[in-house]
């Protein structure tokens, strides 16, 4: 099920970083860019009240209790309108950790290379597997995934990643920036116990979120700055205008050098993702990051060693799934009704049956939002309030958002909203 109200957005915050021409990491000065990402939820929610129940093996109680208070905590975080209900929620989500591994870290003797003497590699491994479901009050099935979370990474000596930002990472490649700490200290330095932990927990919890509410993610990649057309683009991005900073280094004249060209491809990259966060819709949010895909691609066949290109090819793979999953559910077509024995009945005879509501002035142009509503409470089944609504000689429906959460409210499921919603868009375009 899907949430029909798509909200993308890129607030973008530029925090100058400039930094000289090093062997490893970026071969560019750069500047970081924070894009702030809106994902739409992949579940509708019947009500504004929440339960999330958690339950492990015998020796992960501690486990599932932290797992429970994080999830609620970041479901009510992202959407204000929910609250916790433990007597009769609207929505009940059930998790069950399935799997829970942290293994001793493992040493092994990696060989003198060249310059560099002979020196013990400590690799930290690991993971968190949790099934979830969510329910409505009245047992309907809203959503539900097993979700797996990994942690591999490999550290020398002196404590620096030795695992290229992204071949072992974690599942979810998004980082969620807090307060000024910046990313590259926390992703070279190797976890505590506790650390790895929380990593693991974090990880599984936003996964989650992410498909039950709208949820906001502020993502931290670079820009590679340079004189000339990488310097107007950057200034461009800057100042928000991702188009025009796309068109400068798209235009641009290619670097001599295939190395140097790499990070032109990379800002290339960086303003489509950031238009696909400012899409209004699906389709056009994919298309902007499937370019991006492209070009965070072609920016690592360039320079296969920037380790820095690696981990934004990830994370745009998993907002791409993320939202094919949205178009795919967009476009399906709408649910069969059956039609039983005695065939239902006609959209005169529910009106005859439906109780008296005060309906306001509109109803006499056609099936309103009341209406509805009464349909619902008299217990008349779904399958008939979409058909009714399907033959209906005219609607006047108020779909805004506010009146969209008041027909949740009120008990209008998913499958007469969805009917709902495509007559009226029949009304508008038949100019009735």
């Amino acid at each position: 099920m899907i949430r029909r109200m798509i909200g993308f957005a890129a607030v973008l915050g530029l925090a100058a970083a400039v930094q000289p021409l090093c062997a490893q990491g970026f071969g560019m000065a750069k500047t970081t860019v924070t894009l702030e990402r809106k994902l739409p939820a992949l579940m509708v929610l019947p009500g504004n009240t929440i339960r999330v129940q958690v339950t492990g093996h015998a020796d992960q109680a501690d486990l599932a209790k932290d797992l429970g208070a994080l999830l609620e905590t970041e479901l009510l975080k992202d959407d204000p309108q929910l609250r916790d209900d433990e007597t009769s929620p609207a929505v009940t989500v059930t998790c069950q950790i399935t799997d829970y591994s942290h293994p001793a870290p493992i040493v092994t003797r990696q060989p003198a290379m060249g310059s560099i003497p002979a020196q013990n590699l400590i690799r930290i491994t690991g993971s968190l597997n949790v099934s979830f479901q969510a329910k409505a009050g009245d047992g309907r099935m809203l959503g539900s995934d097993n979700i797996s979370v990994k942690y591999d990474q490999e550290f020398d000596s002196s404590g620096n990643n030795m695992s290229q930002g992204i071949m072992k990472t974690m599942t979810n490649p998004f980082h969620r920036l807090k307060g000024s700490s910046g990313t590259d200290d926390e992703q070279n330095k190797p976890p505590t116990d506790s650390e790895l932990r929380s990593k693991l927990l974090d990880d599984a919890v936003q996964q989650m979120a992410e498909q039950i509410v709208n949820t906001t993610e502020s993502i931290q990649v670079y820009l590679a700055k340079d004189k000339g057309a990488i310097e107007e683009g950057d200034k461009e991005a800057e100042a928000g205008l991702w188009e025009r900073a796309m068109e400068t280094f798209e235009t641009a004249p290619e670097l001599p050098k295939k190395e140097d060209d790499a990070y032109r491809l990379n800002n290339t990259g960086v303003a489509y993702e950031a238009l696909g966060y400012q899409a209004s819709d699906a389709k056009t949010a994919l298309k902007f990051l499937d370019q991006a895909a492209i070009d965070y691609g072609k920016a690592i066949d360039a320079k296969s060693s920037e380790k820095y290109f690696l981990g934004p090819q990830k994370r745009i793979e998993t907002a791409i799934a993320h939202y094919k999953k949205l178009e795919d559910e967009q476009n399906a077509p709408p649910p069969t009704v059956a039609v039983s024995t005695p065939p239902p009945p006609t959209p005169a005879a529910l009106a005859r049956s439906v109780p008296a509501a005060d309906p306001p002035a509109s109803a006499a142009h056609g099936l309103n939002n009341a209406q509805i509503v009464a349909m619902v409470k008299a217990g008349v089944d779904d399958a008939t309030i979409a058909q009714t609504v399907r033959v209906a000689r005219a609607v006047d429906f108020d779909l805004s958002l506010a009146a969209q959460n008041q027909l949740k409210a009120d008990g209008v499921s998913t499958t007469v909203l969805h009917a709902m919603k495509e007559r009226w868009a029949k009304e508008l375009t038949s100019g009735k």
